[in-house]
């Protein structure tokens, strides 16, 4: 996850909309692929996501951060102001696009998103879902309920945090692992020259202009939240749950 120069990113409330932001300043591609080395092992695991949300999304659930792994309390994270005054970054843990944060975000927006439509007694909820580059949610022009969702979203501002959120570190993770070829041929590289062969074929993965994988969310009608992408390796990436209809 990256950082923008005069934020915090994304640790507490605002952190999703400071982290789309960051999309073009902060960290480059291989900035954040060496933060992601220290979680490689720890991308399955044995941690259920959906199960881990469930039980201990006011309790702490395990994160992967800039820090190593972290118990975070996602109601807090959601539902706290930005801090204020002096604080050193190197401190806060920062969550890294990996599939384990993937999932257990999506799991948690899912689940808020879902009691908030029940709240507010909104009947149905939008076809599809966006943040465009400002973070600012997109609604399909034609849902009829959008008036009423965006009032109870302004009135629980937490829900919208952790849908915004889930985005932004879906995009990220989308972004890295399109590296995914480069680190394989690398592997196997047996000279300096095959692997500046391979740099150069892959060198648009090293511009920071590179744009952001754009991330939609796809509802059902009960509310359930599934996850596309208009880059594909999020959509071959992330199997079963994750919608791929793009």
């Amino acid at each position: 996850m990256q950082i923008s120069n005069d934020s915090t990113a994304t640790l507490f409330s605002n952190s999703a909309r400071k982290n789309t932001e960051s999309r073009n300043t902060g960290n480059s591609f291989a900035d954040i692929f060496n933060s992601l080395k220290q979680t490689q092992g720890l991308k399955h695991g044995s941690i259920d996501a959906a199960k881990q949300v469930e039980k201990n999304a006011s309790s702490g659930v395990m994160m992967h951060t800039n820090l190593g792994q972290k118990d975070i309390d996602l109601d807090e994270y959601f539902s706290k102001e930005s801090p204020q005054g002096s604080i050193n970054l190197k401190d806060i843990p920062l969550l890294l696009p990996t599939e384990h944060n993937v999932e257990t975000l999506s799991k948690y927006a899912e689940q808020q998103f879902k009691q908030l439509l029940s709240d507010y007694n909104i009947p149905e909820p939008p076809t599809t879902m966006e943040f465009d580059d400002e973070g600012n949610m997109v609604l399909p022009p034609d849902y009829p309920y959008a008036d009423a969702l965006k009032q109870a979203l302004n009135q629980q501002p937490a829900t919208e945090e952790a849908l915004r959120t889930t985005a932004a570190v879906a995009s990220h993770y989308a972004g890295i692992m399109e590296g995914q070829a480069w680190r394989d041929e690398m592997s196997l590289a047996t000279t300096q020259a095959e692997r500046d062969s391979i740099t150069e074929k892959y060198s648009y993965l090293f511009d920071d202009n590179r744009p952001a994988t754009k991330i939609i969310f796809k509802f059902l009608e009960d509310g359930s939240m599934l996850i596309g992408g208009d880059n594909p390796t999020l959509n071959d990436t992330l199997k079963g749950e994750f919608w791929s209809g793009l």
